[in-house]
């Protein structure tokens, strides 16, 4: 059955979406019913995974919340960026990023948004998106909170 098939028959899941609960009372997480939809999931979950943190893979990764207590600078958002690239076209190279804009907030200075538009290899012309919002630390204090929130497509 190709990739294709498995996201047209309703009977098929192909993966965990997240965030995995069991709400729906059958006693089984979540499952993503097409590719794209688990793509979203895998995205989200090599961004906000650091480098080291998965077992046997130490590569893996982004390491985008060790970035939330820097200073806010053109610099730092180059840098994110570049990071994400990198990890992206490593780990998950059946997905082409059509646009990703790593940006300052407008409204909340120390937010960092992370916007990020893609498609499959195997379905160029269908795309899904993934916002990723980081509350930097004050620069003034040196200390802060920080929080990553998803949305888009079939997401978080």
């Amino acid at each position: 059955m190709s990739v294709l098939e498995k996201d047209l028959n309703p009977d098929v899941q192909i993966g965990l979406s997240l965030p995995m609960d069991h709400t729906d009372g059958s006693g089984f997480f979540p499952g993503t019913q097409n590719t794209l939809t688990q793509t979203t999931s895998n995205i989200q979950n090599l961004l906000l995974t650091a480098k080291g943190e998965r077992v046997g893979q130490p590569d893996f990764g982004c390491g985008l919340l060790q970035v939330l207590f820097e200073p806010m600078s053109d610099s730092l958002l180059e840098q994110v960026r570049a990071t994400i690239d990198e990890a992206m076209n490593k780990w998950l190279p059946h997905v082409l990023v059509n646009d990703l804009r790593v940006e300052q907030d407008e409204v909340e200075p120390n937010q960092l948004n992370i916007i990020m538009k893609f498609a499959l290899t195997i379905q160029p012309d269908t795309y899904e998106s993934i916002t990723l919002n980081f509350l930097m630390g004050d620069s003034d204090t040196g200390s802060g909170g920080g929080s990553g929130g998803g949305s888009g497509g079939g997401g978080y």
